[in-house]
């Protein structure tokens, strides 16, 4: 392959080359070191290639040979086999006797069996009926496949402030995109992740609260947005960014909402009563009697006071002194899981025993809390036609110190 043949490769192309060529170290590299890494692989291979020819032609011209030298001995040897069998004398029959004559002519003496009684019969041992245990045919493995052939991406939320997503951009794709800006820009323009806050309102692609952009390595097919805001909603483009600062949609993911973090900012209020209206209440209700002196009432509530001390019972008027201001620092912890998965469109999938709604693709998101404890999380798909059925059953246990 020539310098010139790869030079009309785009940089993305090239990695895969490399890739496929096991170069070392192949994303350092600039367009034109990727081209020189590459046309030095392609002559060692074809020099190693020509080296295991020649090697080989050699060693088949020495077995020849060999053999032409053995040929003639051998050819000696079989020739020498085939004269001695010929050679060999046939021994003519010896006649016989008389006396063998009449033995061989003699009826031969009819077979004669002792009658057995019942009760002399020796007891046939029982036969054993021995039985083999075919083994089931191995169950066949279900293995994801690492491409679908779309142009999508899928948007999950991972905690209150990351989500994840990942893509996948098929070659007709690529080139339509390549068509559209030209070879050349679409070498030297970047993918990136347009990730928006549509929080509350009919997301149209314009009208965004606000967006911010996350350049992407090239081969990615995934990545990890940290967005640090949580009960809000987000929307994010894979696109295409020009050297002209232009943005081309290639697809857009899916709408989710990272949840809630830390307590309700609504508390219910604290209530006690004032010393005042304790006396007031107290009176009211008949606690020293109607009509009582000053002096009367204070003798009563001292007996009182010392009757509820001396008798161990527990008890609470009001507090005297001042309530100390509460602070206001606190930790709280709270844990989500995420299932995800996929397969057929037309399927019919529960969790937990309770069906669930696909996606369009096959696909589907579900949010589960996670308290302490093992959770049992059992995914069963059946087809459409209820022949072939899949469980898998992932196990999950948390423990808070």
């Amino acid at each position: 392959m020539e310098k010139k043949d790869l030079a009309k490769f785009t940089k993305e192309e090239l990695l895969d080359l490399a890739k496929k060529l096991k170069i070392i170290g192949r994303y350092a590299y600039t367009k034109e070191e990727l081209i020189d890494k590459i046309i030095k692989k392609y002559k060692a291979l074809d020099k190693k290639e020509k080296t295991k020819k020649e090697k080989a032609k050699k060693e088949k011209t020495k077995v020849t040979k060999v053999k032409e030298k053995k040929l003639p001995k051998i050819i000696e040897k079989v020739k020498k086999v085939i004269t001695r069998g010929r050679k060999k004398k046939v021994e003519k029959p010896v006649p016989l006797t008389l006396e063998e004559k009449r033995i061989e002519e003699r009826p031969p003496r009819p077979y004669w069996e002792a009658p057995v009684e019942p009760s002399q019969a020796l007891p046939q041992p029982e036969r054993e009926e021995v039985k083999v245990a075919v083994a089931p045919p191995p169950e066949e493995r279900f293995v994801f496949p690492r491409v679908y052939g779309d142009t999508k991406i899928v948007l999950l939320v991972r905690d209150p402030w990351w989500l994840h997503a990942y893509w996948e951009v098929n070659r007709e794709k690529e080139k339509e995109i390549r068509r559209m800006l030209g070879d050349d820009v679409y070498a030297r323009s970047k993918y990136i992740l347009r990730v928006y806050d549509i929080t509350d309102i009919e997301f149209d692609g314009t009208n965004a609260h606000s967006y911010f952009d996350i350049e992407i390595t090239p081969g990615a097919d995934n990545w990890y947005i940290e967005v640090g805001k949580p009960n809000r909603t987000w929307c994010v483009d894979l696109g295409i960014f020009t050297p002209e600062k232009k943005f081309f949609l290639v697809c857009r993911s899916n709408i989710v909402r990272t949840p809630r973090f830390g307590m309700s900012e609504i508390t219910d209020e604290e209530w006690m009563s004032l010393e005042e209206d304790y006396w007031k209440l107290y009176g009211v209700a008949g606690g020293f009697g109607l009509g009582s002196s000053p002096i009367k009432i204070k003798r009563a509530f001292k007996r009182r006071f010392k009757e509820e001390i001396s008798s161990g019972a527990p008890w609470s008027l009001f507090s005297f002194m001042e309530r100390k201001k509460e602070r206001k620092f606190w930790l709280v912890v709270n844990t989500e899981l995420i299932v995800y998965g996929a397969t057929e469109p037309d399927a019919t999938v529960t969790v937990q025993g309770k069906p669930i709604k696909l996606r369009n693709d096959g696909t589907f998101t579900l949010r589960f809390a996670l308290p302490d404890g093992t959770q049992y999380i059992p995914v069963e798909a059946t087809s459409r036609d209820g022949v072939d059925k899949r469980r898998i059953t992932p196990i999950v246990s948390r423990r808070t110190e």
